[in-house]
This record gives C-alpha cells, structure tokens and sequence, in this order.
C-alpha cells in the first residue's frame, strides 16, 4: 500500500500527464526502475510513428486553392498562379513548412493545367504565369488531376487595366 501512494505522490507532484496510465489504474503497487524509465528506443519508435501518420497525408481537392483567387493587373504585366494548402487542409494538419507542401504536391498531384477563357486579354503558360494582354477580364481554370484520379477545377479572375 505503501508504494502505491508513494506512486500517486509523484503523480501529484510529476504531474499525472508525465505518469504513463497503467500506474495509475494498477490494482497493485507499480514502480518502474531508472532503466524502464530512461529507455529511449520506446520514445523514438512513437516519433517515427508520428512521421509515418504525417506521410500518409494525402491531397484531395478540397485541400487545395489556387491563388490568388481574383487579381488586377495591368497591360504587359503578369504574375503566376500557385496552389495553396487550403483552411480546411491548415485546420486538420497544421501549417506545413513549404518544402513539406512542395513535397505533398509532388507526390499526390499527377498534373496541373491552365486555361484562360479570353486569352486576347488575359494568356497564361504551361508554369502559371499569366500576363496581360489588353483591357478586360478573363478566368484562368486551373485543372489539379490527383493521384487517386479526381480533379480539382480553380477559377481566378484577372482584371486587366492600362
């Protein structure tokens, strides 16, 4: 009995967050020695279990934006058109380093196209890259096709000034 309360003693004091919980809802006295305590190879297999659950992440479409979703630019100018972890991807998974994100893209997305629906105003390349062209407004659709076969369809309306 005595071990016992010595054990819920250093629950209280360690905190009962730092006390694995099969000591706490032992029927018998349990204390572990030093060298349960300091086995490191039981703490690193967890991390690489987390790592694990990390790469299996995968990209659908509602995980990704293309942005920016509207932009003005003026004639001869241009910018690119990029994918993004979506609110709905950063909620479940967190922020993501960007070498993580490019990593994901590679390995969930077997291609990206672009079109625009008025390129005499608005043109865009095989990279993203649209440029203005003439006075107006146009859409790019931004076609994702993923891995497991789906699309993703992305609009962004450029409005094109002097």
């Amino acid at each position: 009995m005595r071990k016992k309360l010595l054990v819920l003693g250093l629950a209280a004091i360690v905190g009962a967050s730092s006390i694995p919980a099969g000591y706490m809802l032992s029927k018998a006295p349990v204390v572990a020695s030093a060298e349960e305590n300091d086995d490191a190879d039981s703490w690193e297999d967890e991390d690489e279990d987390e790592d694990e659950a990390e790469d299996s992440r995968e990209l659908t479409k509602g995980y990704v934006v293309a942005s920016p979703a509207k932009k003005t630019i003026k004639v001869g100018k241009s910018f690119y058109i990029d994918l993004y972890p979506s609110d709905e991807f950063d909620s479940e998974y967190g922020d993501l380093p960007d070498e993580e994100w490019d990593e994901l893209i590679e390995e969930n997305i077997d291609s990206v196209t672009f079109r625009s629906t008025k390129s005499s105003v608005a043109s865009v390349n095989s990279k993203g890259k649209v440029k203005g062209k003439k006075k107006g407004s146009a859409t790019i659709k931004t076609t994702v096709t993923f891995r497991d076969g789906s699309e993703g369809i992305y609009k962004t309306k450029v409005y094109v000034t002097r």
